[in-house]
């Protein structure tokens, strides 16, 4: 196939996702439209994609405008039209339409969503387009995190997946993780099951405490209740929505959004982005804790748990086996809750394979996706920090929670563990 790229349009170029794949496009040495609502909106999603670059040369290359000038001169100009839009499926649909008869023949159309059905978002398309349209879901933010699913719907060319793959990889340096066309694709679907869950026990153990349970000793650079502030409340709901839609596994009754949660919502307490969700930081660098009890913001209680504290010694000392046999040998329901959520990991990424990701690459593409996206430690290697297939499979029997297909996942290698030890910190 003989494709070049070399001018690229983003649609929805105001928000954080879209402003941040367009301006890494731009410090590759791309031509990128900027296109949103309003050309001072596009201009806002410039200053975001020039604070990540660091720099701001990358301007050159950006073009800003709205839907009503510059979208109707970059799309017939674009060699890859990428669509960033909000999670709305009716408004995407709109947005195809106009495309579909600005755009040349032959010319790329990607979205960025894990949460929508490709096939659904292609509906009533022509042949061209519908051949010419896949996902390429980037990794917030980009330029740190190298993730990228890719994947087409039944209609799209196998020629444009594979020319996209080599293209993602070469000249982006992405990880790219070849999926299935699956709603949340592999990253999405395991961490919004474990969010959801995270979410509902909120309600029983406060913010700052599940933080503290399951925060990076466990394998994450940064907690959960901290990242879903990073995504945005209103994309976790969209997510988890979309995932109630459209799954149907052993998993789907714990996809929940609990009360207090809609209520942060309808309040504009998204996270980051808003200046307050789960964290809210004070001026003098301290932060409050939402509680769903009274929806008010509480002062932190700094929790100490001695198996935590002991965890994060042995962490500190490089001893990460040391550590998880801490974690495993404590008793009391914090240690339950915190072994429960790790086994549900292993348990959820597990089951997905051949699903999610072709059967072939076993767990690899999995591994990878949280990792590279996420900056979580693979599920095989939190299964090795556990103590193997055989040790994880007798807790999941004794929890009632469904057994994984692990029993073939090959032992980690020293080199590995310690490849993958960056992601259990003590803070």
């Amino acid at each position: 196939m003989n494709r070049e790229i070399k001018n690229v349009a983003v649609l929805g170029a105001s928000g954080t996702v879209g402003s941040l794949i367009g301006g890494l496009l731009a410090q590759y040495g791309l031509k990128v439209a900027f296109i949103s609502r309003s050309t001072e909106r596009a201009r806002r999603g410039l200053e975001r994609a020039i604070a990540q670059a660091r720099s701001e040369v990358i301007a050159k290359n950006i073009a800003c405008g709205d839907y009503a000038s510059l979208f109707q001169q970059a799309v017939p100009e674009a060699d890859w039209i990428i669509e960033a839009t909000t999670e709305d499926p009716e408004i995407k649909r709109q947005i195809y339409e106009r495309v579909e008869v600005l755009r040349r023949p032959g010319a790329v159309i990607s979205s960025t969503t894990s949460s929508l059905p490709l096939t659904l978002l292609a509906e009533g398309r022509d042949e061209d387009f519908r051949r010419h349209f896949l996902s390429t879901h980037f990794y917030n933010p980009p330029g740190r995190m190298l993730a990228c699913e890719l994947t087409g719907h039944e209609d799209t060319d196998p020629e444009l997946v594979r020319f996209m793959g080599e293209y993602l990889r070469r000249e982006l340096h992405r990880e790219v993780v070849p999926v299935k066309n699956a709603v949340a694709f592999a990253g999405n679907r395991i961490a919004f099951v474990l969010f959801s869950r995270i979410t509902s026990l909120v309600e029983r153990y406060g913010v700052e405490l599940m933080d503290y349970l399951i925060g990076p000793y466990t394998g994450r650079l940064m907690p959960p209740l901290a990242t879903l502030d990073l995504v945005g409340l209103d994309i976790h709901r969209a997510i988890i929505h979309s995932l109630q839609t459209h799954t149907h596994d052993a998993m789907h009754d714990w996809l929940m959004l609990p009360p207090y949660l809609e209520t942060m919502i309808q309040r504009g307490l998204l996270g980051r982005k808003r200046g307050a969700g789960f964290y809210k930081k004070l001026e003098s660098g301290k932060y409050m804790f939402f509680d769903p009890d009274t929806c008010d913001y509480i002062p932190a209680i700094q929790p100490h748990v001695a198996f935590v504290e002991k965890a994060k010694h042995f962490i500190r000392m490089g001893k990460y086996h040391k550590a998880f046999e801490t974690i495993l040998e404590a008793e009391g329901k914090e240690a339950e809750l915190v072994v429960s959520v790790l086994c549900t990991y292993i348990v959820y990424a597990y089951s997905l394979i051949g699903e999610v990701t072709p059967a072939e690459h076993g767990i690899a593409g999995i591994d990878t996706v949280m990792s590279a996206g996420f900056n979580w430690a693979p599920p095989s290697v939190v299964l090795e920090m556990l103590g193997g297939p055989a040790s994880v499979l007798r807790r999941c029997d004794a929890k009632g929670l469904p057994i994984p297909s692990c029993q073939e996942s090959p032992k980690k290698t020293p080199l590995q563990i310690l490849e993958a030890a960056k992601y259990f910190v003590a803070k």
